[in-house]
Protein backbone atom coordinates (compact mmCIF):
# COMPACT_ATOMS: atom_id res chain seq x y z
CA UNK A 1 0.00 0.00 0.00
CA UNK A 2 1.29 3.47 -0.89
CA UNK A 3 -0.91 6.02 0.93
CA UNK A 4 -4.60 5.23 1.25
CA UNK A 5 -6.46 8.53 1.69
CA UNK A 6 -9.83 7.28 0.48
CA UNK A 7 -11.41 4.67 -1.77
CA UNK A 8 -13.41 5.94 -4.74
CA UNK A 9 -15.38 2.73 -5.40
CA UNK A 10 -15.47 3.67 -9.08
CA UNK A 11 -16.08 0.14 -10.32
CA UNK A 12 -18.06 0.87 -13.50
CA UNK A 13 -18.23 3.48 -16.23
CA UNK A 14 -21.71 4.53 -15.08
CA UNK A 15 -20.41 5.04 -11.53
CA UNK A 16 -17.70 7.36 -12.90
CA UNK A 17 -20.30 9.20 -14.95
CA UNK A 18 -22.52 9.53 -11.90
CA UNK A 19 -19.66 10.92 -9.80
CA UNK A 20 -18.93 13.56 -12.43
CA UNK A 21 -22.58 14.61 -12.65
CA UNK A 22 -23.14 14.74 -8.89
CA UNK A 23 -19.85 16.32 -7.75
CA UNK A 24 -19.98 20.09 -7.35
CA UNK A 25 -17.04 21.81 -9.11
CA UNK A 26 -14.53 23.76 -7.04
CA UNK A 27 -14.93 27.48 -7.71
CA UNK A 28 -12.51 29.96 -6.15
CA UNK A 29 -10.30 32.92 -6.96
CA UNK A 30 -7.68 30.49 -8.25
CA UNK A 31 -10.12 28.11 -9.95
CA UNK A 32 -12.87 29.61 -12.13
CA UNK A 33 -15.86 27.50 -13.12
CA UNK A 34 -14.46 26.65 -16.56
CA UNK A 35 -11.61 24.70 -14.91
CA UNK A 36 -14.33 22.16 -14.04
CA UNK A 37 -12.43 20.69 -11.07
CA UNK A 38 -14.53 17.84 -9.62
CA UNK A 39 -12.50 16.01 -6.93
CA UNK A 40 -12.52 12.23 -6.66
CA UNK A 41 -12.41 12.33 -2.87
CA UNK A 42 -11.66 15.03 -0.29
CA UNK A 43 -11.90 18.48 -1.86
CA UNK A 44 -8.51 19.34 -0.34
CA UNK A 45 -6.99 16.85 -2.81
CA UNK A 46 -8.23 18.80 -5.81
CA UNK A 47 -5.51 17.51 -8.17
CA UNK A 48 -7.22 14.10 -8.04
CA UNK A 49 -10.34 14.74 -10.06
CA UNK A 50 -12.66 13.35 -12.72
CA UNK A 51 -12.58 15.01 -16.16
CA UNK A 52 -15.14 14.61 -18.92
CA UNK A 53 -13.63 14.21 -22.39
CA UNK A 54 -16.88 13.19 -24.14
CA UNK A 55 -20.23 11.64 -23.33
CA UNK A 56 -18.66 8.14 -23.31
CA UNK A 57 -15.13 8.95 -22.10
CA UNK A 58 -14.00 10.13 -18.65
CA UNK A 59 -10.51 10.52 -17.28
CA UNK A 60 -9.32 10.30 -13.68
CA UNK A 61 -6.56 12.91 -13.39
CA UNK A 62 -3.83 13.55 -10.80
CA UNK A 63 -2.13 16.80 -11.88
CA UNK A 64 0.90 14.95 -13.30
CA UNK A 65 2.45 14.81 -16.75
CA UNK A 66 0.29 16.17 -19.60
CA UNK A 67 -2.39 17.40 -17.21
CA UNK A 68 -3.53 20.85 -18.30
CA UNK A 69 -4.47 21.82 -14.73
CA UNK A 70 -1.49 20.24 -12.98
CA UNK A 71 0.21 23.59 -12.39
CA UNK A 72 -3.00 25.08 -11.01
CA UNK A 73 -4.02 22.21 -8.72
CA UNK A 74 -0.74 20.89 -7.27
CA UNK A 75 0.83 22.83 -4.41
CA UNK A 76 4.32 21.73 -5.46
CA UNK A 77 4.53 21.54 -9.24
CA UNK A 78 7.71 20.68 -11.14
CA UNK A 79 8.31 23.29 -13.84
CA UNK A 80 9.77 20.53 -16.04
CA UNK A 81 6.55 18.48 -16.04
CA UNK A 82 5.34 18.08 -19.67
CA UNK A 83 2.24 20.04 -20.61
CA UNK A 84 -0.31 18.81 -23.19
CA UNK A 85 -0.41 20.43 -26.64
CA UNK A 86 -4.15 19.83 -26.90
CA UNK A 87 -7.05 17.89 -25.40
CA UNK A 88 -6.12 14.77 -27.40
CA UNK A 89 -2.70 14.57 -25.79
CA UNK A 90 -4.19 15.16 -22.34
CA UNK A 91 -6.64 12.33 -22.97
CA UNK A 92 -3.85 10.06 -24.23
CA UNK A 93 -1.82 10.43 -21.02
CA UNK A 94 -4.68 10.38 -18.50
CA UNK A 95 -3.72 8.12 -15.54
CA UNK A 96 -7.04 6.25 -15.77
CA UNK A 97 -9.37 6.50 -18.76
CA UNK A 98 -12.88 5.01 -18.76
CA UNK A 99 -14.72 4.45 -22.06
CA UNK A 100 -18.05 2.84 -22.95
CA UNK A 101 -19.43 1.76 -26.34
CA UNK A 102 -22.89 0.56 -25.30
CA UNK A 103 -22.02 -3.10 -24.71
CA UNK A 104 -18.50 -3.07 -23.29
CA UNK A 105 -16.64 -0.80 -20.92
CA UNK A 106 -12.88 -0.32 -20.93
CA UNK A 107 -10.39 1.02 -18.46
CA UNK A 108 -6.93 2.16 -19.51
CA UNK A 109 -4.23 2.65 -16.85
CA UNK A 110 -0.95 4.55 -17.22
CA UNK A 111 2.12 5.00 -15.07
CA UNK A 112 4.06 8.30 -14.93
CA UNK A 113 6.79 9.37 -17.37
CA UNK A 114 10.10 9.79 -15.48
CA UNK A 115 12.30 7.09 -13.93
CA UNK A 116 12.08 8.38 -10.36
CA UNK A 117 9.40 7.59 -7.77
CA UNK A 118 5.99 9.15 -8.45
CA UNK A 119 4.19 9.12 -5.10
CA UNK A 120 1.22 11.16 -6.34
CA UNK A 121 0.56 8.81 -9.27
CA UNK A 122 1.07 5.70 -7.13
CA UNK A 123 -1.35 6.99 -4.50
CA UNK A 124 -3.93 7.98 -7.07
CA UNK A 125 -3.87 4.60 -8.85
CA UNK A 126 -4.14 2.74 -5.56
CA UNK A 127 -7.14 4.82 -4.55
CA UNK A 128 -8.95 4.90 -7.89
CA UNK A 129 -8.64 1.51 -9.63
CA UNK A 130 -11.79 -0.66 -9.45
CA UNK A 131 -12.26 -2.72 -6.30
CA UNK A 132 -11.67 -5.99 -8.19
CA UNK A 133 -8.27 -4.69 -9.35
CA UNK A 134 -5.22 -3.87 -7.31
CA UNK A 135 -2.28 -1.55 -7.83
CA UNK A 136 0.94 -2.21 -5.91
CA UNK A 137 4.68 -1.51 -5.98
CA UNK A 138 7.40 -4.15 -5.64
CA UNK A 139 11.16 -3.59 -5.91
CA UNK A 140 10.65 -0.14 -7.41
CA UNK A 141 8.29 -1.38 -10.14
CA UNK A 142 4.53 -1.04 -10.40
CA UNK A 143 1.96 -3.76 -11.13
CA UNK A 144 -1.76 -4.16 -11.75
CA UNK A 145 -3.69 -7.29 -10.85
CA UNK A 146 -7.02 -7.90 -12.56
CA UNK A 147 -8.41 -10.03 -9.74
CA UNK A 148 -8.09 -10.05 -5.97
CA UNK A 149 -6.60 -13.55 -6.13
CA UNK A 150 -3.52 -12.05 -7.82
CA UNK A 151 -3.56 -14.71 -10.54
CA UNK A 152 -3.19 -12.17 -13.34
CA UNK A 153 -0.35 -9.76 -12.56
CA UNK A 154 0.72 -7.21 -15.17
CA UNK A 155 3.82 -5.04 -15.09
CA UNK A 156 3.01 -1.33 -15.61
CA UNK A 157 6.11 0.40 -17.06
CA UNK A 158 6.86 4.10 -16.76
CA UNK A 159 6.81 6.11 -19.96
CA UNK A 160 4.59 5.86 -23.02
CA UNK A 161 3.03 2.51 -22.08
CA UNK A 162 -0.41 1.55 -20.83
CA UNK A 163 -2.51 -1.42 -19.77
CA UNK A 164 -6.09 -1.64 -21.02
CA UNK A 165 -8.79 -3.98 -19.75
CA UNK A 166 -12.35 -4.56 -20.93
CA UNK A 167 -15.47 -6.47 -19.93
CA UNK A 168 -19.04 -6.89 -21.03
CA UNK A 169 -21.67 -4.85 -19.25
CA UNK A 170 -23.04 -6.54 -16.09
CA UNK A 171 -20.02 -8.88 -15.83
CA UNK A 172 -17.43 -8.82 -13.09
CA UNK A 173 -14.05 -9.99 -14.40
CA UNK A 174 -11.73 -7.84 -16.50
CA UNK A 175 -9.81 -9.15 -19.51
CA UNK A 176 -6.60 -7.63 -20.83
CA UNK A 177 -7.00 -6.21 -24.34
CA UNK A 178 -3.69 -4.37 -24.80
CA UNK A 179 -0.04 -5.33 -25.05
CA UNK A 180 1.54 -6.54 -21.84
CA UNK A 181 5.12 -6.01 -20.70
CA UNK A 182 8.02 -7.84 -19.14
CA UNK A 183 10.73 -6.00 -17.21
CA UNK A 184 14.22 -6.47 -18.66
CA UNK A 185 16.86 -6.02 -15.96
CA UNK A 186 19.86 -3.71 -16.45
CA UNK A 187 22.88 -5.39 -18.01
CA UNK A 188 26.57 -4.63 -17.68
CA UNK A 189 28.84 -4.90 -20.68
CA UNK A 190 32.66 -4.93 -20.82
CA UNK A 191 34.33 -3.08 -23.70
CA UNK A 192 36.32 -6.03 -25.07
CA UNK A 193 38.14 -4.00 -27.75
CA UNK A 194 39.47 -1.49 -25.24
CA UNK A 195 40.34 -4.25 -22.79
CA UNK A 196 42.34 -6.04 -25.50
CA UNK A 197 44.41 -2.87 -26.03
CA UNK A 198 45.47 -2.61 -22.38
CA UNK A 199 45.76 -6.38 -21.79
CA UNK A 200 49.58 -6.53 -22.34
CA UNK A 201 50.03 -3.80 -19.72
CA UNK A 202 47.50 -5.24 -17.27
CA UNK A 203 49.15 -8.68 -17.57
CA UNK A 204 52.54 -7.18 -16.66
CA UNK A 205 50.94 -5.40 -13.74
CA UNK A 206 49.34 -8.68 -12.60
CA UNK A 207 52.77 -10.34 -12.58
CA UNK A 208 54.05 -7.49 -10.41
CA UNK A 209 51.04 -7.76 -8.07
CA UNK A 210 51.51 -11.51 -7.58
CA UNK A 211 55.28 -11.19 -6.98
CA UNK A 212 55.03 -8.24 -4.56
CA UNK A 213 51.74 -9.00 -2.80
CA UNK A 214 53.30 -10.49 0.34
CA UNK A 215 56.23 -8.06 0.32
CA UNK A 216 54.39 -4.75 0.25
CA UNK A 217 52.27 -3.73 3.28
CA UNK A 218 48.79 -5.19 2.81
CA UNK A 219 46.92 -4.03 5.94
CA UNK A 220 48.55 -0.68 6.67
CA UNK A 221 46.16 2.27 6.33
CA UNK A 222 48.99 4.80 6.67
CA UNK A 223 50.84 3.20 3.76
CA UNK A 224 47.68 3.08 1.66
CA UNK A 225 47.00 6.76 2.37
CA UNK A 226 50.58 7.72 1.48
CA UNK A 227 50.50 5.96 -1.89
CA UNK A 228 47.04 7.39 -2.58
CA UNK A 229 48.38 10.90 -1.91
CA UNK A 230 51.22 10.29 -4.40
CA UNK A 231 48.75 9.02 -6.97
CA UNK A 232 46.61 12.08 -6.39
CA UNK A 233 49.56 14.40 -7.01
CA UNK A 234 50.34 12.54 -10.23
CA UNK A 235 46.76 12.20 -11.55
CA UNK A 236 45.16 15.30 -10.08
CA UNK A 237 42.32 13.45 -8.33
CA UNK A 238 41.65 10.91 -5.61
CA UNK A 239 41.52 7.25 -6.64
CA UNK A 240 39.61 4.81 -4.43
CA UNK A 241 36.65 2.46 -4.58
CA UNK A 242 34.24 5.38 -4.18
CA UNK A 243 35.63 7.51 -7.04
CA UNK A 244 36.80 4.79 -9.47
CA UNK A 245 33.70 5.18 -11.64
CA UNK A 246 34.61 8.83 -12.30
CA UNK A 247 38.23 8.44 -13.47
CA UNK A 248 40.25 6.31 -15.87
CA UNK A 249 43.44 4.67 -14.56
CA UNK A 250 44.58 3.26 -17.91
CA UNK A 251 47.56 5.62 -18.31
CA UNK A 252 48.88 4.82 -14.83
CA UNK A 253 48.53 1.07 -15.36
CA UNK A 254 50.60 1.29 -18.54
CA UNK A 255 53.48 3.02 -16.70
CA UNK A 256 55.74 0.58 -14.74
CA UNK A 257 56.90 3.49 -12.56
CA UNK A 258 53.50 3.50 -10.87
CA UNK A 259 53.01 -0.26 -10.49
CA UNK A 260 53.76 -0.11 -6.76
CA UNK A 261 51.08 2.52 -6.21
CA UNK A 262 48.47 0.67 -8.24
CA UNK A 263 49.33 -2.55 -6.38
CA UNK A 264 48.79 -0.71 -3.10
CA UNK A 265 45.41 0.50 -4.38
CA UNK A 266 44.47 -3.05 -5.35
CA UNK A 267 45.63 -4.44 -1.98
CA UNK A 268 43.47 -1.89 -0.20
CA UNK A 269 40.49 -2.97 -2.32
CA UNK A 270 41.20 -6.64 -1.54
CA UNK A 271 41.56 -5.92 2.16
CA UNK A 272 38.17 -4.24 2.33
CA UNK A 273 36.66 -7.08 0.27
CA UNK A 274 37.99 -9.71 2.70
CA UNK A 275 36.97 -7.75 5.79
CA UNK A 276 33.43 -7.18 4.51
CA UNK A 277 32.97 -10.94 4.17
CA UNK A 278 33.82 -11.59 7.82
CA UNK A 279 31.73 -11.20 10.98
CA UNK A 280 32.32 -7.85 12.66
CA UNK A 281 34.36 -9.30 15.51
CA UNK A 282 36.72 -11.20 13.18
CA UNK A 283 37.64 -8.43 10.77
CA UNK A 284 40.84 -7.49 12.58
CA UNK A 285 42.15 -11.03 12.05
CA UNK A 286 42.23 -10.64 8.25
CA UNK A 287 45.89 -10.84 7.13
CA UNK A 288 45.39 -10.19 3.41
CA UNK A 289 48.27 -12.49 2.43
CA UNK A 290 48.61 -14.49 -0.78
CA UNK A 291 48.62 -18.18 0.11
CA UNK A 292 46.82 -17.42 3.37
CA UNK A 293 43.37 -15.81 3.28
CA UNK A 294 43.91 -14.89 -0.39
CA UNK A 295 44.21 -17.68 -2.95
CA UNK A 296 45.43 -17.14 -6.51
CA UNK A 297 42.04 -17.73 -8.26
CA UNK A 298 40.36 -15.17 -5.96
CA UNK A 299 43.18 -12.69 -6.57
CA UNK A 300 42.86 -13.07 -10.35
CA UNK A 301 39.08 -12.65 -10.23
CA UNK A 302 39.28 -9.55 -8.05
CA UNK A 303 42.09 -8.13 -10.19
CA UNK A 304 39.94 -8.56 -13.30
CA UNK A 305 37.10 -6.64 -11.64
CA UNK A 306 39.61 -4.02 -10.46
CA UNK A 307 40.87 -3.43 -14.03
CA UNK A 308 37.33 -3.29 -15.42
CA UNK A 309 36.31 -0.65 -12.86
CA UNK A 310 39.40 1.54 -12.76
CA UNK A 311 39.92 1.54 -16.54
CA UNK A 312 36.28 2.42 -17.26
CA UNK A 313 35.66 -0.76 -19.24
CA UNK A 314 32.13 -1.36 -17.94
CA UNK A 315 29.00 0.24 -19.36
CA UNK A 316 25.45 -0.35 -18.13
CA UNK A 317 22.42 -0.89 -20.33
CA UNK A 318 19.44 0.49 -18.44
CA UNK A 319 16.45 -1.65 -17.57
CA UNK A 320 13.57 -1.52 -20.02
CA UNK A 321 10.13 -2.89 -20.81
CA UNK A 322 9.85 -5.73 -23.30
CA UNK A 323 6.54 -5.52 -25.15
CA UNK A 324 4.58 -8.75 -25.41
CA UNK A 325 2.20 -8.30 -28.33
CA UNK A 326 -1.41 -9.32 -27.86
CA UNK A 327 -4.01 -9.69 -30.59
CA UNK A 328 -6.48 -6.84 -30.41
CA UNK A 329 -9.99 -7.72 -29.31
CA UNK A 330 -12.40 -7.43 -32.20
Amino acid sequence: MVTRHYKTNLDTFHRVEEMYNTTKPIVSKKHPLHHDIRPLGPRTRKWERVKKFSYNCYGLMDGGSYDSLGKATLQYHDSGTPQPKDIKEEKKFAPILWTYDGTRERIRIRNEIGDYTHTIRNTMLENAVPSNMQFYCHNGKQYITSSRRNHDVYYLPKGDYFLEFEREVNTHLWHICSDTYQYVHPKKRVDKKLKAKIKPYSDKLLEYVVSMYNILPSTDDDYFNKTSEELKEHCGYWLNRYTCHNHDLSDVICDPEWHRHVTSLFQCEMWHYLRDRQPWGERKAVQNKLGGDVDLPTLRARYNSFINQYCQLISTIAGSAKIIKREKTK
